[in-house]
């Protein structure tokens, strides 16, 4: 288990993990689905096939692998589906219909959750468009303080509230904390990170780090709210207006949204 894993993933990850029982466990009471029903289900091939398939999402998670969102999204899509067939199957609960919407959605906000924590930090940086943009570019430079006092430079290239990947030249060690300062889009932060992953320059991400962001303040979190909401506003302008506009209107547009 990696010791920054955070409380809601720990959880998700052990759910996972006893997917086989829980499932059942769940489902039965949900949708009323009697003993006997529940004894067919378990000899169900395709239960043991979902089964088999969240457990390894769940180990994936508890490890922070990096096949593991993959896995997760297989798992819950195959789960959406046996729980749909069981439902038509073998529920006798008259408002199934609706306890399935439930079901669903709860799956849905789930993955979403998990997407939040662990996108930027350990994968899939949505590397913005002024990286590729230099006529729009925005600076994000940040300070890296090392424990031994040492100070580096990097560009910060995507953040959440979760973390935030850092465009890096210098090496830097894995699972190391640091303490960071920067200031993007009107917001000012100063907080601990850890060190989660290290990048290699590719074609998808250039040589970095992400780090997740440990000990944040209710004032930090609201800040970097602030600006994954900027960021998104952002990007929607880009979008919408560059080809629409000559590029002084359009650096108006940006200027509004940025602040």
């Amino acid at each position: 288990m990696k010791p920054y894993i955070t409380k809601f993933l720990k959880t998700v990850s052990l759910c996972l993990m006893a997917f086989p029982v829980l499932y059942i466990v769940v489902i039965a009471t949900l949708f009323d689905i009697s003993l006997n029903s529940c004894g067919k289900i378990l000899l169900s091939p395709y239960y043991y096939l979902v089964s088999g398939l969240a457990v390894i999402s769940g180990y994936g998670l508890w490890e922070m692998r990096r096949w593991s969102w993959f896995l997760f999204i297989a798992s819950q899509a195959m789960i959406v589906v046996e729980t749909a067939g069981l439902v038509l199957e073998y529920a006798e609960n008259h408002h199934k219909l609706f306890a399935f919407i439930i079901s669903t959605l709860s799956q849905l906000a789930l993955t979403k959750r998990v997407a939040n924590e662990i996108f930027v930090p350990y994968l899939f940086p949505r590397i913005r468009w002024w990286e590729s943009n230099p006529r729009y570019k925005l600076s994000a430079l940040s300070q890296i303080i090392r424990k031994t006092g040492e100070t580096q430079e990097g560009e910060i290239l995507d953040v959440s509230v979760a973390g935030c990947f850092i465009k890096l030249r210098k090496e830097i060690n894995q699972d190391e904390s640091i303490f960071l300062n920067f200031t993007m889009l009107g917001e000012t932060i100063h907080c601990k990170g850890l060190v989660v992953w290290l990048t290699e320059s590719a074609v998808i991400h250039p040589k970095g780090i992400g780090v997740k962001f440990t000990e944040l303040t209710k004032a930090q979190k609201r800040a970097l709210r602030n600006i994954s909401r900027k960021l998104k506003k952002i990007a929607f302008v880009y979008r919408r207006y560059r080809y629409l506009t000559n590029q002084d209107e359009f650096l108006k547009q940006l200027e509004k949204v940025g602040g």
